[in-house]
């Protein structure tokens, strides 16, 4: 599967560059291979596509073997989903330069954006499209343009592009620098998997759709995050989510369960997927029937890890999320650090996971009331080495979306080392995805109303 890396340097970005180039001959792994390196104008970042076999391989082989994390204050980690390359007409102008469009799409018509821009988008004499794919991280819908000049691009992305029905804004900025990162006939053999048989704009099919098809159905287990912004309400919101996504969950995917943070404009749900393709789906054509929102972010979990709570603990906890900025460099130490913290006896750690998008690592606690989660976070990160900063929010509500079966299977499947080895000595059935009566109890319903 694919997936974007943006990686944001302390220093230079042109020496980021150069150290990435310099490096690349040792980027071999069986479970990364990175194809390229893009350096837009008026960007802070260089971003690396990577083709990985589990988004794990990220944390473990990418962040750990590239010597220029050093030199990264943060990073972006961005699903790519169902990318295509296209030839360029018979007749096209030589010297062209390349731009990159990142499109914010209003749900319910990305797939209309996307197959526009593929089969139905009218040709152009000097401007054309020769990349398309899903993201869903920052951005929907990203498109790589060849043009003659800035004039000529910023004109089809204006008249072409911006004007398609379902685009709600979109970004272009010129590519300065493209650095291949693999020798150029396995990055022929990689676009060969996505080559469109017709220019962009036009009726055909996929070049070699055996290894398409693959692609779009090869097993890369993953957890990932799934942000919901409402379009009316959170409330509404709500009601969606309980009354409909449960019925979306089949063999390759499973809502696990939803939460809502204090002070946040959106619910997150936490899902089991196959791969990136199955997420698409569901972005695409199923959330938008029945969940009322107005974009989505989707944040990949890796090397998600749970904890079971000692047999003897307090009854009437409330959970927390605590929300880490680090130095990527110091991920791998910063997670052993938190590991071999000395928990204070009304302090239970439920969970932690890197993500590397907006946050870089997520800890959830479950405590008594906000003054001890806040006095945990002070103690544990204010002076931990590489830490950036941190926020500690009140999850007010979580609730489980599929069986509690289920839910114990998936978190028994990631549970820490220890907590297998010692799980009679902890407490296995305490179930902290689904507190709906605490949620409503504070919200003002009386016990009866629940029942």
């Amino acid at each position: 599967m694919l997936v974007l890396i943006r990686l944001y340097p302390k220093g230079s970005l042109s020496n980021m560059c150069k150290l990435v180039e310099s490096e690349k001959r040792n980027l071999y792994w069986d479970d990364v291979t990175p194809l390229y390196a893009i350096r837009q104008e008026g960007k802070e970042y260089l971003s690396i596509l990577l083709d990985v076999k589990n988004l794990e391989a990220i944390e473990k082989v990418f962040v750990k073997g590239l010597n220029a994390m050093a030199s990264v204050r943060e990073t972006r980690t961005i699903p790519i989903m169902s990318p295509i390359y296209f030839p360029l007409p018979d007749k096209h102008p030589k010297d062209l330069a390349r731009y990159l469009m990142y499109l914010r799409v209003e749900p319910g018509k990305y797939d209309k954006v996307y197959n526009k821009i593929k089969n139905d988008l009218e040709a152009s004499k000097n401007a054309f499209v020769v990349y398309l794919s899903y993201s869903f991280g920052d951005d929907d819908i990203i498109v790589t343009v060849l043009a003659e000049d800035r004039e000529t691009a910023l004109n089809f992305g204006k008249d072409m592009i911006g004007k398609i029905d379902g685009v709600l804004a979109y970004d272009m900025s010129k590519v300065v620098e493209r650095i291949s990162m693999i020798p150029e006939a396995k990055l022929k053999a990689h676009t060969d998997k996505f080559y469109y048989t017709v220019p962009a704009g036009q009726k055909g099919k996929m070049k070699n759709p055996e290894a398409y098809e693959k692609y779009l159905n090869e097993r890369a287990p993953m957890n990932v995050i799934i942000r919901l912004f409402a379009k009316k309400n959170l409330a509404a919101l709500w009601e969606d989510i309980e009354k409909h996504i449960p019925k979306l969950e089949s063999k390759n995917f499973t809502p696990l369960y939803a939460s809502q943070q204090e002070t946040k404009d959106h619910i997150t749900l936490i899902s089991e997927a196959i791969n990136f393709e199955v997420l698409r789906d569901l972005l695409v054509k199923d959330l938008p029937k029945f969940v009322d929102v107005r974009k989505t972010r989707t944040i990949p979990m890796m090397d998600p890890t749970y904890y079971l709570l000692p047999k003897e603990h307090p009854k009437d906890l409330e959970r927390f999320l605590i929300s880490l900025k680090v130095n990527p460099g110091e991920i791998l130490d910063i997670e052993s650090h938190i590991t071999s913290l000395d928990f204070p006896k009304n302090v239970f750690m439920t969970y932690m996971t890197f993500t590397l998008g907006e946050d870089d690592i997520l800890v959830s606690i479950l405590t008594d009331n906000q003054k001890a989660a806040q006095k945990f976070a002070k103690d544990s990160f204010d002076k931990m080495i590489g830490v950036r900063s941190y926020e500690v929010s009140n999850q007010l509500k979580t609730k489980r979306l599929t069986t509690l079966k289920k839910w114990k299977q998936h978190q028994n499947r990631y549970l820490s080392s220890y907590d297998k080895q010692f799980s009679k000595d902890l407490d296995g059935s305490y179930d902290w995805t689904n507190d709906f009566d605490e949620y409503a109890t504070m919200t003002g319903a009386f016990p009866r109303d629940l029942e």
